[in-house]
C-alpha cells in the first residue's frame, strides 16, 4: 500500500490497525506478558528465552532522522531502566518503529542495534513503514522465528477502528487475567501458622526468663536447647524443641520479625500445611546440621527460618520473573546479609542456617508450589526426600562420631555436671576427655578441682602444673595452684604464681579480682612476719 497525501487519515488508521495486530500476535498468541500499552507504544517481554527478550513497538510519524536518533536515544535508557527493574542477567531485544513513511532525510545509518549498558545485552532497531508489503518483508527477514502471520488492510476505516478496540480490550483482558492469576500465586494461603509459632516463641522465652533467664546456659539445656553431649545419650528430641528457644531479648526480637515476614510470604505462597513441612523439616535440618558441626549449646529458629529463604529460592527458580518482580531482589540481599553475618559475628550457628537453607529447598521441592503450571517431575520430588533423608542420617553419624571424639564436649559436659555439684557424673566425662586428649588445659582443671575435693593435693598440683604448660593464660588454675601452695606453705611460690595469676586475670578481666589481690596481700604478709 501506498501513501498519498490527500489519503492521510485512511492511512494513519491503517498503519495503527497494523501496529495493534502486532500486539495481538505477541501478547495473544506468543504468550508475551505486557509491561506497558500506550496508544502509541507498547512494551512487552517474553521470559520463556534466555536471555530475557524485551520488545518495545513505536507507532509514531518521524519526519526527519535526527528525530529519530533522539527516540532511539531515549529508548536505550528505557531499556536499561527496565534493565535494572526486572534483575536480569543479560537482555535481547528490538526496538520497533512503525510508521506510515520513513523520514524524508537519509536515516538509515539511525537503525544502528545498541548496547544495554555494561555489554549486558544487543538491541535492535527496526523500522515498518510505507506498505504492507515493506512491513512483511522487514517481519520475515528480521523476525522470522517470530512467526507473524501475513498483516492485513480492512476494508473499511469504521472495521479497523472496531478491530483495534477489539485487540485492545483483548490484550487488557489478558493482561489484567494475568496479573490476577500472579495475585492469586501469591497470595494462595492465609497466614495462619506464623502467629501460633510467634505466641509459642513468646510463651517460651517467658518460662525461660522466670526460671533463671534466657542467657543461663544450664536453663537452655533444662527447657531442651541443642546441647550434644545429652542428644548423643539419647535426648533427639532437643534437635526440634532447640527450635522454640532463643537466647536473649534480642535474638527473640530479631527471629519473631524475620518469621513475620518471611514465614508469612512463604504460608501464602505455598499453604498452610505445606508451610509446616518446610518449616519444621527445614528447622530440624538445620539443627543435625548444627549437631555435626558445632559443639555449643544453642537454641533458636534460625534454622527453620532460613528454610523460608530455601523455599523462596524454590519459588524464585520455578517463577523467575514473578521472583525477581517482587520478591527476588530484596530476599536476596537479606539472605547474603544474613550468611556474610554469619561468618563474621562469633556465636552465629551459620551450620544451622546453611543446613535450614539447604532443608527448606528439597522441602519445598518435595511439597512443590500449588497449582505449579510446570510440575516438579516426581522422580526430582522424589530425589529430594531421598537426599534429604541419607544427609540427615549421614550427618547424625558424623556427628555423634564427633562426640564420642571430643575433648571439647567433654569439657562442656564436666564443666556443666561440676557447677550442678555432681562430681560423680563430671569424672566420668572428665576422665573419658583425658583419654581422649591428656593435655587438653580445661579438663586438667577440672580435675585438679576434682582432686583437691578428695583431698588428692599432690595430684591436683601435677594436673594444675600440665594445664599450665599447655595454657600460659590460665588464670584460674595460676590461683588454685596458689591456694596449694599455701596449704604446702610455700610461700615464695605462692607469691609467684599469684603474680601469674594476677597479670592473665587482669588481661581477661575476670570478674573476682578483689579476691586475686586479697590472696596476694595476704602472701606478702606472711612472707614479711617470717623474715
Amino acid at each position: 500500500m501506498t501513501v498519498r497525501k490527500e489519503g492521510i487519515k485512511v492511512n494513519e488508521i491503517a498503519h495503527r490497525y497494523l501496529y495493534w495486530q502486532l500486539i495481538e500476535h505477541y501478547v495473544l498468541h506468543k504468550q508475551f506478558r505486557l509491561l506497558a500499552l500506550h496508544d502509541t507504544q507498547a512494551w512487552l517481554e517474553d521470559d520463556s528465552v534466555k536471555p530475557r527478550r524485551i520488545i518495545r513497538l513505536v507507532y509514531s510519524e518521524v519526519d526527519w532522522s535526527n528525530r529519530l536518533k533522539r527516540d532511539i536515544s531515549h529508548a536505550k535508557q528505557q531499556f536499561e531502566s527496565i534493565y535494572k527493574q526486572l534483575g536480569i542477567w543479560k537482555m535481547q531485544g528490538e526496538n520497533i518503529y512503525v510508521m506510515s513513511q520513513p523520514p524524508i532525510d537519509s536515516w538509515e545509518d539511525a537503525l544502528t542495534p545498541f548496547e544495554v549498558k555494561g555489554n549486558k545485552g544487543t538491541i535492535r532497531n527496526l523500522a515498518l513503514h510505507s506498505s504492507v508489503e515493506e512491513y512483511q518483508t522487514v517481519l520475515d527477514q528480521e523476525l522470522a522465528n517470530d512467526g507473524v502471520p501475513p498483516l492485513r488492510i480492512l476494508s473499511s476505516e469504521e472495521d479497523m477502528m472496531q478491530a483495534i478496540e477489539r485487540i485492545r480490550g483483548q490484550v487488557k483482558q489478558i493482561n489484567s487475567t494475568r496479573r490476577q492469576n500472579e495475585e492469586k500465586m501469591l497470595q494462595f494461603g492465609k497466614p495462619r501458622f506464623i502467629y501460633a509459632l510467634l505466641l509459642s516463641f513468646v510463651v517460651m522465652f517467658f518460662l525461660l526468663e522466670t526460671n533463671g533467664g534466657s542467657t543461663n546456659i544450664q536453663v537452655l539445656i533444662d527447657y531442651g536447647a541443642k546441647y550434644n553431649p545429652l542428644i548423643v545419650e539419647g535426648e533427639w528430641w532437643r534437635l526440634v524443641t532447640s527450635m522454640f528457644l532463643h537466647i536473649g531479648l534480642m535474638h527473640l526480637a530479631f527471629n519473631a520479625m524475620a518469621l513475620f515476614f518471611l514465614g508469612t510470604a512463604v504460608e501464602q505462597l505455598f499453604g498452610s500445611f505445606r508451610f509446616l513441612i518446610i518449616y519444621f523439616a527445614a528447622g530440624l535440618f538445620g539443627s543435625i546440621v548444627s549437631f555435626a558441626f558445632n559443639d555449643y549449646v544453642s537454641a533458636g529458629a534460625s534454622g527453620a527460618l532460613f528454610g523460608c529463604f530455601g523455599a523462596l529460592l524454590y519459588f524464585g527458580l520455578k517463577h523467575p520473573t514473578l521472583f525477581f518482580r517482587t520478591l527476588g531482589k530484596n530476599i536476596l540481599l537479606l539472605l547474603g546479609f544474613n550468611l556474610v553475618l554469619g561468618f563474621i559475628v562469633p556465636g552465629i550457628d551459620n551450620g544451622a542456617h546453611i543446613g535450614g537453607l539447604i532443608g527448606g529447598f528439597l522441602m519445598a521441592a518435595l511439597v512443590k508450589m500449588p497449582k505449579e503450571k510446570k510440575k516438579t517431575p516426581f522422580y526430582l520430588s522424589m530425589s529430594a526426600l531421598i537426599l534429604y533423608v541419607i544427609a540427615s542420617l549421614t550427618l547424625v553419624y558424623f556427628g555423634q562420631q564427633q562426640a564420642n571424639a571430643s575433648p571439647e564436649l567433654a569439657v562442656l559436659e564436666g564443666q556443666r555436671l561440676l557447677e550442678a555439684g555432681q562430681y560423680e557424673e563430671a569424672q566420668v566425662f572428665i576422665t573419658n576427655g583425658l583419654e581422649i586428649d591428656g593435655r587438653q588445659p580445661q579438663l586438667l582443671f577440672m580435675q585438679a578441682y576434682l582432686d583437691i575435693q578428695q583431698e588428692r593435693v599432690q595430684e591436683a598440683k601435677e594436673h594444675l602444673e600440665k594445664a599450665l604448660q599447655e595454657q600460659q593464660a590460665f588464670p584460674e588454675a595460676w590461683f588454685n595452684l596458689t591456694l596449694i601452695h599455701i596449704e604446702q606453705e610455700n610461700y615464695e611460690q605462692a607469691k609467684e604464681t599469684i603474680q601469674q595469676a594476677i597479670q592473665y586475670g587482669e588481661d581477661s578481666q575476670i570478674p573476682d579480682m578483689d579476691y586475686y589481690y586479697e590472696i596476694e596481700q595476704q602472701i606478702n604478709e606472711q612472707l614479711a612476719s617470717s623474715s
